[in-house]
């Protein structure tokens, strides 16, 4: 990414995500929240509600933010997803909600689940892949139960199947220029996380620990990389806190992201890795 287009990145309003679940069922290579190396890991409701009564509190917060979303690891796999849908919404009754989904789950979900899309105005977005799901099909199946549904474009502009996929370039010995990695990345400072109290710039800071613990990394964050909800004044401080780099992006070679067909995981660590530092 080049310095005038990370300019026009920053000036579109950011979203803030939601890792409902760390866990997937669906292992995509090197994906980008780390779902394939995490155990089952599930959204604590008292904790999300605490950080959900302060998010809420901040002014304007709701017109700031492009939309809020509920995605994972897989978020149909959290038993009480309908409770974080209604949650969600009640805090926030103003901000665009959208809930990102591989769609393998649809058709098993309950009545109260399409209740809530509905009542609470979800923005259902589908993830294709090419694992021979007829994803048409599935689309007339949610709007048949009077919710919508849309696919979601992923960084390659692509909102199809996605037969390529984005790759993280990993330099675990922390060896990247912060300020040049920035510059380079193409998610953080626009693809917020709310996550155990405090606002994160990317899903690499606010999940690396995935990746860290499973191949025996110290990938570890300093205060700096987070910004705790409890010292947000007004939007403004999240609009500085998301224009500048923070340590933890000394980990990403950005430089040396790739973008390679998709397949499912091999739980291999250079899967992760920059190619220029892959052992």
């Amino acid at each position: 990414m080049s310095f005038d287009e990370r300019l026009a990145l920053l000036a579109m309003k950011p979203v803030i995500d939601v890792q409902v679940c760390g866990h997937c069922n669906l292992r995509c290579a090197g994906c980008m929240h780390f779902a394939p190396l995490a155990e089952a890991t599930f959204l604590d409701l008292d904790e999300y509600e605490h950080d959900l009564t302060r998010f809420s509190s901040i002014e304007d917060v709701s017109s700031y933010f492009d939309a809020i979303v509920l995605m994972g690891g897989e978020p149909l796999l959290h038993p009480q997803i309908v409770e974080i849908i209604r949650m969600t919404r009640r805090h926030l009754p103003k901000i665009l909600l959208a809930l990102c989904t591989n769609g393998l789950l649809l058709k098993r979900m309950g009545e109260d689940f399409w209740s809530a899309l509905i009542e609470c105005e979800v923005d259902l977005t589908i993830s294709p892949y090419p694992i021979h799901l007829d994803y048409n099909a599935l689309v007339d199946f949610v709007q048949a139960k009077g919710a919508q549904a849309r696919f979601n474009q992923d960084i390659t502009g692509m909102c199809e199947e996605r037969e390529l996929f984005v790759r993280l370039a990993l330099d675990p010995d922390g060896g990247c220029s912060p300020a040049e990695s920035f510059v380079a990345c193409p998610f953080g400072g626009h693809f917020l996380q709310l996550s155990h109290g405090a606002i994160w710039p990317c899903q690499v800071t606010a999940h690396h620990e995935y990746f860290s613990k499973r191949f025996g990394y110290d990938m570890h964050d300093c205060p700096e990389d987070s910004l705790p909800l409890e010292r947000i004044a007004s939007t403004d401080d999240i609009e500085t806190f998301r224009r500048k780099s923070h340590p933890m992006c000394r980990f990403c070679d950005n430089e040396s992201l790739t973008v390679m067909p998709w397949e499912r995981s091999k739980f291999a660590e250079d899967e992760w890795l920059s190619p220029r530092r892959a052992r």
